[in-house]
């Protein structure tokens, strides 16, 4: 009968050490879902750099930063880090194109003269494509960063919705500008490229 009743505390014991423990792990997993939010994911960030090919450019009318003033202009995309050095030509082996499409919002003789873009990178063309729009600051440092919304793409980038940071990295041998980007999204909006 003793010898019954060791056994019976000795299975209560082991049952309320499992419930304590349980009772702890549903603890810890409430606390953290209290401390991290139901949406948040992991994000990752995609790189490019862009050579703007100044021979491309066209306006809608007078060049230059005036209220309304339309322009397109195109370049070649490279893996981030490639235009670092800040080269005066484009590399070969792009692998993709690029084109910016904007309307300027300010004056030339305005202290910072801006425009509103939308920018498409072609990877390598419309069939998987990112696109992104916001405005650009103008007569700034060459290390000046632009911070624009991502809003759409096609093929693998489809639901893509983030952000994007501009860098400008210097001014090439045709008159404009190389950039680097660094997109940030969400891992479950789109698959590494």
């Amino acid at each position: 009968m003793k010898n019954n009743k060791t056994k019976i505390r000795s299975v209560m014991q082991k049952c309320v050490w499992s419930l304590s423990t349980l009772g702890a792990v549903i603890g810890l997993a409430i606390a953290t879902l209290t401390i991290t939010p139901a949406n948040a994911q992991a994000t990752q960030n995609l790189q490019f750099d862009v050579f703007i090919d100044a021979n491309t450019i066209y306006f809608s009318g007078t060049p230059g930063p005036h209220p309304g003033t339309t322009f397109i202009v195109t370049g070649y995309i490279y893996p981030g880090g490639t235009l670092a050095g800040n080269p005066q030509v484009a590399p070969p082996n792009p692998i993709g194109e690029w084109t910016c499409r904007g309307t300027f919002t300010r004056n030339a003789s305005e202290v910072r003269p801006e425009v509103f873009t939308i920018q498409e990178f072609y990877l390598p063309d419309d069939t998987t494509a990112i696109a992104t729009e916001g405005i650009e600051h103008g007569l700034v440092g060459p290390d000046h960063r632009d911070m624009r919304a991502t809003i759409g793409g096609t093929g693998i980038y489809q639901n893509v919705k983030g952000q994007n940071t501009e860098v400008r990295i210097g001014v090439n041998g045709t008159g404009l500008f190389n950039l680097s980007f660094t997109f940030t999204h969400s891992l479950d909006r789109v698959i590494r490229h």
